[in-house]
């Protein structure tokens, strides 16, 4: 049995903070119950790239084996359909600006007062309180002013774009997971439900927390991709190989220092040019095959995940074709992860019904 088997969770959320959170509730075991409204959907729906059947890639991959509901909140049986699943689930997630759930008469205080056993978690940027809790904004601002951005390494005078949404995924989302868990347990011993505000802004920051207490040790603040662990180190960098493709290099330890100058045949510790020069002489492979024992690894793409035996031992990867997807990270992942995600409203009958809402309902008023 999953952790969370038998857990119901309402998600109002969009985009990818959200519904990666409960991506990860569902790996858990949770069933997750996706709200969307018929004239707004999420628009990952429709992002591209797109599958053969129209539906964005990415909306299908972090939306495996949910199930949808087609709500608009603003009408007042809608409304009544959504506190009618409230009052058999767990949890309600949202990603709202602060003060759009009670605009909506849906108040996280008043829920709670009606609902005491509910947990509600509040994904925003910067958080329910504080002068920029109303501001719009995404994953870039959220690492920039976490601090986050200042350790990478620049170009032109200019941080790069991280290659990974960091703050939404990382800050957000699994933040968001963390505490709903916790949440979850404490109310096994309380009783109570509780609202969690979850600010990626400071979920970011939290990652940052060792580099900032360096700082303060140290009085001096970190150079741009200029530290040990930010590519300032021969030690610890990516290199470019003879193929054109990339090694990771990271042999920080003195013992695994010293196997890597055995197999590359250095006497002397080498300095980041003369590391630059050695890797141009062989491919990514032959140096990933050199180096196995010197923590040292080939960058992949993503086209490669699927090849790699590590992840094919572990069925970290999984599925074929269109459907190949990165599995949960959980026991029995892969057979999760390829479950299929919902179509626009796919179950707002059946799932009204299980807790007693007359679908039928939905229809006295236009939607």
């Amino acid at each position: 049995m999953r952790p969370l088997e038998g857990t119901r969770v309402v998600d109002l959320s969009r985009l990818l903070p959200g519904p990666m959170c409960s991506w990860y509730l569902v790996g858990l075991g949770a069933s997750v119950i996706k709200v969307e409204s018929p004239d707004g959907a999420d628009y990952l729906r429709f992002m591209p790239p797109l599958r053969q059947d129209g539906t964005g890639a990415w909306f299908s991959a972090i939306h495996a084996g949910k199930e949808s509901v087609a709500l608009n909140l603003k009408l007042p049986t809608h409304k009544e359909a959504l506190l009618a699943l409230l009052g058999e689930a767990d949890v309600l997630l949202e990603s709202f600006r602060p003060g759009v759930l009670a605009r909506l008469g849906l108040d996280p205080e008043v829920l709670r007062e009606r609902f005491p056993r509910l947990i509600i978690c509040s994904i925003t940027g910067f958080g329910q309180t504080g002068p920029r809790r109303d501001s719009p904004g995404h994953d870039l601002g959220f690492q920039a002013l976490a601090g986050g951005l200042s350790l990478s390494a620049e170009h032109d005078g200019v941080v790069d774009v991280p290659g990974v949404q960091i703050a939404d995924l990382a800050g957000g989302a699994l933040t968001a997971a963390l505490r709903i868990s916790a949440a979850l347990f404490a109310r096994t011993k309380t009783g109570d439900g509780a609202w969690l505000d979850v600010s990626m802004t400071e979920g970011m920051m939290a990652m940052v927390g060792p580099a900032l207490a360096g700082v303060a040790a140290s009085g001096t603040l970190p150079g741009p991709g200029a530290e040990v662990l930010t590519g300032g180190s021969a030690k610890y960098r990516v290199y470019r190989c003879k193929d054109g493709r990339s090694l990771a290099v990271a042999p920080l330890e003195p013992k695994f220092w010293s196997a890597f100058c055995d197999a590359v045949g250095v006497a002397v510790e080498p300095d980041i040019e003369v590391l630059t020069a050695l890797f141009a002489t062989r491919s990514r492979d032959a140096w990933t095959e050199l180096l196995s024992d010197a923590c040292c690894e080939p960058v992949l793409s993503l086209d490669e995940l699927a090849q790699e035996p590590q992840h094919l031992a572990r069925s970290a990867v999984s599925g074929e074709g269109e459907n190949i997807r990165v599995s949960h990270p959980f026991e029995g992942g892969a057979q999760t992860a390829q479950l299929p995600a919902p179509s626009m409203g796919q179950h707002t009958a059946e799932a009204l019904r299980r807790v007693g809402f007359d679908p039928a309902r939905l229809e006295e008023e236009p939607s």
